[in-house]
């Protein structure tokens, strides 16, 4: 049985690997786009918001002009913080699983696209944010938007870390970016947004296809032969 190693700092991505935020980007983005008169009623075409970048998705697919789309993001962005906190819910397990990680004694950490202020209101309101020692996404200035960045600094603050006792665990291909060009471990899992295939192309260190397995990997429990690492 291949041994997993002892990841003493997780950072971990928030939505798509810890909550489902499908109810509250739909929410926020109803609210964008009612400030300028549009009432979308196709459920499919507001799932696009879940997939596709908010700017583009303003544009390309409800006809805003660049413009507008920037007004549609601050509007979007101010229902998220103000209603739309408590509509972002956290994967069954969850909970569990960084109670669990937290009482072993490792070190947590958010690192995401976020602006940090957002996911702080998110995960305070989930009653999550004690479980974690640094909390870290888009600073509200721009200087730090890539996942790249905000790992980069997360990074900074952790003087003990080394290479090897550190991994990013994301649903995202930039999270996997991130984390190969910090030259750390990598974590893909697959019941997010990011299409499997996609996630594949980076090289992944492991792949999780769900809650469970991803904790199974990150506690240490016994580790059935699907979770051994992808590029093994």
């Amino acid at each position: 049985m291949l041994s997993v190693p002892d990841y003493d700092i997780i950072l971990l991505d928030l939505d798509g690997t810890l909550t489902d935020p499908t109810e509250e980007m739909i929410s926020s983005a109803h609210y964008a786009l009612k400030q300028f008169g549009i009432k979308e009623r196709d459920p499919e075409r507001m799932q696009l918001f879940t997939t596709v970048p908010l700017l583009h998705c303003f544009e390309d697919h409800f006809g805003l002009t660049r413009e507008q789309a920037d007004q549609a993001f601050i509007h979007y962005w101010y229902y998220a913080g103000t209603f739309g906190v408590s509509k972002n819910k956290p994967y069954d397990g969850v909970p569990e699983m960084l109670k669990t990680l937290h009482d072993q004694g490792k070190t947590l950490c958010i690192a995401t696209a976020r602006q940090t202020k957002n996911v702080e209101q998110i995960l305070k309101a989930l009653n999550l944010d004690h479980y974690f020692t640094i909390i870290l996404g888009a600073s509200e200035d721009e200087s730090r938007r890539t996942k790249k960045m905000v790992i980069f600094d997360l990074l900074c603050d952790l003087p003990d870390h080394t290479d090897k006792n550190v991994i990013m665990v994301g649903d995202r291909v930039v999270d996997l970016i991130g984390a190969r060009d910090n030259a750390i471990d990598s974590m893909a899992v697959t019941y997010g947004a990011e299409p499997v295939e996609d996630l594949m192309k980076l090289n992944p260190t492991y792949v999780a296809n769900n809650v469970s397995e991803m904790a199974a990997i990150l506690i240490g429990d016994e580790k059935p032969a699907d979770l051994q690492p992808s590029n093994s």
